[in-house]
C-alpha cells in the first residue's frame, strides 16, 4: 500500500475482530465490535481492551457506552460511578444475571460494605504495599518536604501494623485498633528510658520473638530521639485522622467485599465516591 491509500474501513475490515457470539464482545458502535477473548484464532488480531471515550457533559458516554457494555454482562466488573445513579440503573440487571454485587460509597457511608485493607495482608510484604498505598494517597496537594519524615512514618506504620497482623486476633486487624496503639504512644522528652504501652508491647515481643519483622522495623523507628519521635507522631496521627471518623471506623472494622475473590465468580463492584470532594479517595485507591 502507498501513501494516499488510505480509506474508511468497511464491515470486511472488521469482522476478523469479532467474535461471532455477540454476548462475548465489547461494543464499540452499533457496527463495530471487540472480541473479549485474548487468544483469537489468528493471533495477529489480538488487541488489548482499553478504550478512551472523550465527550463532553451530557454526550451520552454513559448512557451509550457504559451502560451497553455493563448489560453485556460477560465478565467481572469495577464501576466508578460518582453519581451514584448507575447502580439504581443496572443493579436489577446484574442481580437477576445472578452477579455478586459489591460497593463502596465514601459519599454515605451507610450505605457502603465494609472494607479493612488488612484483611488482604498475607505477607511481610503485603504490610509494605498497603503502607505504601496509604501513604501515596494521603500526601494531599503540592510537593512533599523532607523526606526523613515519610520515612519515619512508614517505619512506624509498618511496624504496627505488621504486630496487628502477626500477633492481634483477627477482630482486632483493622485500623481502629491502629489508631488505639497510636493514641497511646506518648513521647517524654525529658526522659529518655520512660516507656509508653506500645514499647512494652514491642519489648515483650522482642523477648519472644526477636527476629520479628514488626520488632525489627519498630527499633528503626526507636532510633529518633524524643523531639523527633514526637513530631513523627503528630505527622502520623495528622494522616491517619481520617480513620478517626466514626462512620470511617465503622466501614473499616472487618471486610465484607472480599476482593480477593473478584472474578472467581462474576461480580460487580460498584465505586461511588464523590466527583467535587477528594477527602476519602484514599479508600478506595
Amino acid at each position: 500500500m502507498e501513501y494516499g491509500t488510505a480509506r474508511w474501513g468497511t464491515a470486511a475490515d472488521i469482522k476478523p475482530f469479532i467474535d461471532p457470539v455477540f454476548d462475548n464482545n465489547v461494543l464499540l458502535t452499533a457496527t463495530e465490535r471487540l472480541m473479549m477473548s485474548n487468544r483469537p484464532k489468528d493471533p495477529k488480531n489480538a488487541r488489548n481492551k482499553n478504550i478512551l471515550v472523550i465527550g463532553g457533559s451530557g454526550s451520552g458516554k454513559t448512557r451509550f457506552f457504559c451502560k451497553p457494555n455493563i448489560m453485556q454482562l460477560h465478565s467481572s466488573y469495577v464501576i466508578t460511578d460518582p453519581k451514584g445513579s448507575l447502580i439504581c440503573e443496572v443493579g436489577q440487571l446484574l442481580q437477576r444475571a445472578k452477579y455478586r454485587i459489591a460497593v463502596i460509597n465514601t459519599i454515605n457511608f451507610s450505605k457502603s460494605m465494609r472494607y479493612n485493607p488488612m484483611a488482604y495482608i498475607h505477607s511481610e510484604k503485603d504490610v509494605l504495599k498497603l503502607v505504601t498505598a496509604l501513604m501515596t494517597n494521603t500526601k494531599g496537594e503540592g510537593q512533599g518536604g523532607d523526606p526523613f519524615w515519610d520515612k519515619a512514618e512508614r517505619l512506624l506504620l509498618v511496624s504496627l501494623i505488621a504486630y496487628l497482623h502477626y500477633e492481634a486476633p483477627v477482630e482486632e486487624q483493622n485500623f481502629a485498633t491502629l489508631l488505639e496503639m497510636l493514641n497511646t504512644m506518648q513521647v517524654s522528652e525529658d526522659d529518655e528510658t520512660y516507656q509508653n504501652p506500645v514499647d512494652l508491647l514491642f519489648e515483650d515481643l522482642g523477648k519472644k520473638k526477636p527476629n520479628s519483622f514488626a520488632v525489627r522495623q519498630y527499633k528503626l523507628y526507636k532510633l529518633a530521639a524524643g523531639k523527633t519521635a514526637r513530631s513523627i507522631l503528630i505527622s502520623c496521627g495528622a494522616r491517619m485522622a481520617p480513620f478517626d471518623i466514626q462512620e470511617v471506623r465503622d466501614a473499616t472494622m472487618y471486610d465484607e467485599l472480599e476482593l480477593d475473590k473478584l472474578g472467581d465468580r462474576k461480580t460487580a463492584l460498584f465505586l461511588i465516591m464523590s466527583d467535587t470532594d477528594s477527602t476519602f479517595n484514599f479508600l478506595i485507591s
